[in-house]
């Protein structure tokens, strides 16, 4: 009976230190969540943030970065587009801003590109926003408003600073950094971007700002297809000087090979094949000589030269070898070819308005001949010993002056 009661009491004794037990326990989560909540409270994310964190969003599934980043694009083919946010969670970016889940989806219950799940696990674009066909009038059309900005500062500038920058000027889609590798193989800022507006009325009304500053800065505005047409110019400029060095070298050399006693090539036979000139007129405004050669040589064309500037209508072509032109032509559709999907128009040339421009073509040979070898007979050095030994593989007066008018 004692036994009995002993046992008794401590089973009361161990149910009521387990109640104890237990009310401890169940007061400390019930504190913690008390104290996480009123934390939320009072870290509840800014407007701000919220605002950057969709656009950020926005970003990663807009038109322009769909078409090239392979990583989405891969999973958006795994799950009829939606990407699970622990998948999202691996952009840097947007990490940066949360990595809260519930702040980020937040954020985007207010875009119209962006579609949540109903489990709240998983986003994509919307359905109702279909990614364009990217083509090359798309391509032309994201060209058409875009704008390159040159001032910006080489040291402490990011893409965060830039778009906060531009958030005060007309809607933008994306901003480029341009950057170089420096000797160290690091990448650094140049000081200027591309920046791609929401449409072609918002990139004119930037372009049309009578100043935009970025500090004390003004900044240097230019329209996109302007930049790159005077990049372009300065490439073929260097190439065309480089061509002319080139040319002045192996004139030099074929002077001390007169002195020697060599024969001098120059005195050949320098007469230029016939029914080798093409006539091509209606080029394309941003037309190229590497856009020419690059054309009839699909059409096993053999250049000589190219006589043609960027922003002319109209130009000529040399080839190689005699009657080589008719070929060429023989091979276009209704005398015909297309460069830069603009159609342009083809001819040989032939009678006096052949020997007319052959003969221009030799003058102005000549004239680069004579312009490198001026003053320098009678000159003698340390390479005259070089000099007397015959050259191999001399280049003919043709081939000199095509790589002069032919390199861009």
């Amino acid at each position: 009976m004692e036994n009995g009661q002993e046992e008794n009491k401590t089973e009361t004794a161990t149910a009521t230190n387990d109640a104890a037990t237990d009310e401890v326990k169940n007061e400390k989560p019930v504190s913690k969540v008390e104290e996480t909540a009123a934390k939320q409270i009072s870290q509840e994310p800014s407007s701000e943030l919220l605002q950057k964190i969709k656009n950020q969003v926005e970003f990663y599934f807009g038109d322009v970065n769909m078409h090239k980043d392979k990583f989405l694009i891969e999973q958006t083919k795994l799950d009829n587009g939606w990407i699970p946010m622990s998948v999202m969670l691996n952009f840097k970016m947007l990490t940066y801003m949360s990595k809260d889940i519930d702040v980020i989806l937040k954020a985007i219950e207010s875009s119209e590109l962006m579609e949540i799940s109903e489990d709240r696990k998983k986003i994509r674009r919307s359905p109702n926003h279909p990614l364009p066909v990217y083509n090359e009038e798309y391509r032309k059309a994201q060209e058409a408003r875009t704008a390159y900005v040159k001032g910006f500062p080489l040291k402490d500038i990011n893409i965060e600073k830039l778009k906060t920058f531009f958030n005060a000027y007309e809607p933008f889609e994306n901003i480029i950094m341009r950057k170089y590798q420096d000797k160290e193989k690091k990448l650094q800022f140049k000081g200027s971007i591309f920046i791609q507006f929401k449409t072609l009325e918002d990139a004119k009304a930037f372009m049309a700002r009578e100043s935009v500053k970025y500090g004390d800065t003004e900044l240097i505005r230019k329209w996109s297809v302007d930049y790159s047409l005077e990049k372009a110019k300065e490439k073929e400029d260097r190439r065309q000087k480089k061509s002319e060095m080139k040319a002045k070298k192996n004139e030099s050399t074929k002077e001390k090979d007169d002195e020697s006693g060599e024969e001098d090539e120059s005195e050949k036979d320098s007469s230029l094949p016939k029914g080798c000139v093409i006539h091509f007129t209606n080029a394309p405004d941003k037309c190229t000589r590497e856009d020419i050669k690059e054309r009839l040589g699909e059409l096993d064309a053999s250049i000589a030269f190219v006589d043609f500037k960027i922003g002319d209508k109209e130009g000529w072509v040399r080839l190689q070898g005699e009657n080589s032109a008719k070929a060429v032509v023989d091979k276009m559709k209704d005398s015909k070819v297309l460069i830069r999907d603009k159609e342009v128009t083809c001819r040989i040339i032939e009678g006096e308005e052949e020997e007319k421009y052959l003969a221009k073509a030799k003058e102005e040979m000549t004239n680069v001949r004579q312009k490198y070898t001026k003053g320098k007979k009678g000159k003698k050095g340390r390479n005259t010993q070089r000099g007397q030994r015959k050259r191999r593989n001399s280049d003919t007066n043709d081939s000199v002056a095509a790589k002069k008018l032919a390199t861009d």
